[in-house]
C-alpha cells in the first residue's frame, strides 16, 4: 500500500535520508497572524520544521483581520523567516473581493518566490487552490522538487458546492488542477477517503502520502472539571450539541437548524452554534423567523480552546453529501484532544466516518438529514458519551497529535530532497 499514515517510517533503503539543514520555500495565502485555521495549521508546522531546517514562508497581506506587514521584507516569527507579500484584503465573503485577493497573491507570491534564494524543496499548501502552480514554475525555475499539500480538492470543492457551474470554466480549472499535480513529486493528502478522490482524478497513487492535520495536545487537553464557559455563555444544565467552528457552506448547517426544529420539544436539548461564516446571518434569519430558542449563537472564540469545546457535551461534524475525500473536517482532531464526543453528520466512507468505526469515539449519522442528526443528538444524549471523548483522546494521543505529524511532514520532505540527490534529478 502506497498511502501511509503519519506514524508510518517508510523508506526507500536504497536513498540514504536527506541530512539536516534544508533550506524549504513554503507559499500559501494565510499564515499567522491570520485567524484561519490553515494559516494556525502551517504556523505550527512551520514552528516545528524550523528546529531542523531552514524555513522560509512566501505568505499574502491578513485579510482575515488586519494586516501587521504590508510588504515583503522579511521578518522572523520565532526561526521561521515570513516574506509577506503585498495583495488586497477584501473582505472573503464577498467572491469577487476574495478572486482578486487570489489573484494578486499569486502574481506577487511568483515574484517572489522566483527570487528567493536557492532552497532545497518548495512546498505549497492548496490556499489559494492555484497556488501549486506558482511553487510549481518556483521550483522549476530552482530546480528543486516541489510537493503539494492538499487542504481540499479545486475545482470539486466549488462545484459540489454549485458555486461553480460554467462547463468551460470547470474545464480550465480541472486542466490546472491537472498541471499542479503532475508537476509535484509527492502530494500529500488528508484522509483516505481524499486519497481515493485524487486518484479517480489521475494522481499516481505512488505520488500520494496522506499525513493527517492535527491538534496540539498540549493546548487543547481535556478538561477535569465543568467548564466555565457553559455559564459565561448561559447554557446552564442543557445536554449541549455544539458546532464549534467556521459556519460556512460545506457543513450542512441548515440541516442542524432543521434538527433543532425537531428537537424544540425537548427543552433540555440546546444547539450551540459558535463561529463565524459566510452562512451565519441566514442561519441566524432562519432561527428567529421559527422562534427556535433552542438555538444559540456564539461569536468565534481563539483562546480557551480547551473551555470552549468542553462547554459543548457533544460535538457536531457535519459535510454536505458528496463533499466526502473533497474536504476532509479537521476539526474532528480538536474534539478528539478535547476529550469530547463527537456525532458526525457524514457518508460512511469519509475519513471522520472511519475514524468513529476504528475508534469507537463518536457516532455517525447520515449527511443533510434532520431527523437522521435529531435522532443522533437523542442517542448521544442517552448513552455513555463521556467514554466515548475518553477514546477519542486516547486514539489523538496515538495518531493526531501535532508532534507526530509535523515529525511526518519533515520525514517525508527529507525523504523527497534526498531521494532527488540519490537520483540527481534537480541538479
Amino acid at each position: 500500500m502506497c498511502s501511509y499514515w503519519v506514524t508510518s517510517t517508510w523508506r526507500r533503503t536504497a536513498q540514504p535520508r536527506s541530512p539536516p539543514n534544508l533550506r524549504i520555500l513554503v507559499v500559501n495565502q494565510y499564515f499567522h497572524p491570520d485567524r484561519s485555521a490553515t494559516a494556525q495549521l502551517l504556523k505550527e508546522l512551520c514552528d516545528d520544521l524550523s528546529q531542523h531546517h531552514e524555513v522560509h514562508v512566501v505568505s499574502g497581506r491578513p485579510s482575515y483581520n488586519q494586516a501587521r506587514s504590508l510588504d515583503a521584507s522579511p521578518i522572523r516569527e520565532n526561526d521561521v523567516r515570513v516574506s509577506r507579500v503585498w495583495s488586497t484584503t477584501f473582505n472573503r465573503a464577498w467572491m469577487p473581493g476574495r478572486l482578486t485577493n487570489y489573484a494578486s497573491y499569486l502574481t506577487t507570491s511568483l515574484a517572489a518566490a522566483i527570487t528567493a534564494k536557492r532552497p532545497d524543496l518548495v512546498l505549497a499548501w492548496t490556499d489559494p487552490p492555484l497556488i501549486g502552480l506558482v511553487a510549481a514554475m518556483a521550483a522549476k525555475a530552482k530546480r528543486v522538487p516541489f510537493v503539494l499539500a492538499t487542504q481540499d480538492i479545486f475545482p470539486d470543492v466549488a462545484i459540489q458546492l454549485g458555486r461553480l457551474t460554467n462547463p468551460a470554466i470547470i474545464r480550465l480549472l480541472r486542466g490546472t488542477a491537472r498541471t499542479q499535480f503532475s508537476s509535484a513529486v509527492r502530494i500529500i493528502s488528508l484522509g483516505r477517503d481524499m486519497d481515493r478522490r485524487l486518484e479517480a482524478l489521475g494522481v499516481h497513487k505512488q505520488k500520494l502520502r496522506i499525513v493527517a492535520n492535527w491538534a496540539d495536545g498540549s493546548v487543547i487537553r481535556p478538561l477535569n472539571h465543568r467548564s466555565p464557559m457553559r455559564d459565561a455563555w448561559g447554557f446552564g444544565d442543557s445536554f449541549i450539541a455544539m458546532h464549534f467552528g467556521n459556519v460556512g457552506l460545506s457543513q450542512s448547517l441548515e440541516t442542524l437548524i432543521d434538527a433543532a426544529h425537531l428537537l424544540r420539544g425537548r427543552p433540555d436539548i440546546l444547539i450551540a452554534i459558535v463561529g463565524d461564516g459566510a452562512s451565519k446571518a441566514r442561519l441566524q434569519a432562519d432561527v428567529i423567523r421559527r422562534g427556535l430558542g433552542n438555538v444559540r449563537f456564539v461569536a468565534f472564540q481563539t483562546a480557551r480552546l480547551s473551555e470552549c469545546l468542553a462547554a459543548g457535551d457533544v460535538q457536531l461534524v457535519s459535510l454536505k453529501r458528496g463533499l466526502a475525500g473533497f474536504i476532509v473536517p479537521s476539526k474532528v482532531y480538536g474534539v478528539m484532544a478535547a476529550g469530547r464526543p463527537f456525532v458526525a453528520a457524514v457518508e460512511s466512507d469519509s475519513e471522520p466516518a472511519l475514524i468513529i468505526e476504528e475508534f469507537g469515539c463518536g457516532l455517525r449519522v447520515e449527511p443533510d438529514d434532520a431527523e437522521s442528526l435529531a435522532e443522533g443528538i437523542l442517542r448521544m444524549r442517552d448513552s455513555r458519551y463521556e467514554e466515548m471523548g475518553s477514546r477519542g483522546r486516547r486514539a489523538f494521543e496515538q495518531r493526531f497529535d501535532r508532534g507526530i505529524a509535523t515529525t511526518a511532514y519533515r520525514n517525508l520532505l527529507e525523504e523527497v530532497v534526498g531521494e532527488a540527490r540519490y537520483n540527481k534529478s534537480f541538479v
